[in-house]
């Protein structure tokens, strides 16, 4: 399968998590049958946005930094969020992220089913 992200409409959403702002993501998979991936995309944040803080049950999220900066909270912890870092939510966990730069914040974000 080969996806291209150009090809894809961008979802826009405000208040993601109750956060504040607006956030789009292009969707570049969902859930396939049988398949551990439930999704994975590339998410933008406006300068300001945010995602609330939200725990995971079932899933593990992965958040890794394209561009832009923030500040992500892991499990009630501030830590920066720049090119390069990823933040790793876990069955039960804690997250929150929002961008506290003048650029938008850019990140592929994966939702990933927690093994029975």
């Amino acid at each position: 399968m080969i996806v291209s992200l150009h090809e894809i409409a961008p979802e826009v959403a405000v208040g993601v998590r109750g956060g504040e702002g607006q956030v789009s993501a292009h969707s570049l998979l969902q859930k396939f049958p049988g398949s551990a991936l439930h999704s994975v995309g590339v998410v933008r944040l406006e300068p300001g946005a945010s995602i609330g803080e939200h725990s995971h049950h079932g899933d593990e999220d992965f958040y890794y930094c394209l561009s832009g900066e923030g500040v992500v909270i892991d499990n009630g912890i501030e830590h920066p969020f720049t090119p390069g870092t990823l933040q790793i939510t876990r069955h039960g966990e804690t997250q929150a992220l929002r961008n506290t730069g003048t650029t938008e914040l850019v990140f592929l974000g994966a939702l990933i089913a927690c093994p029975e």
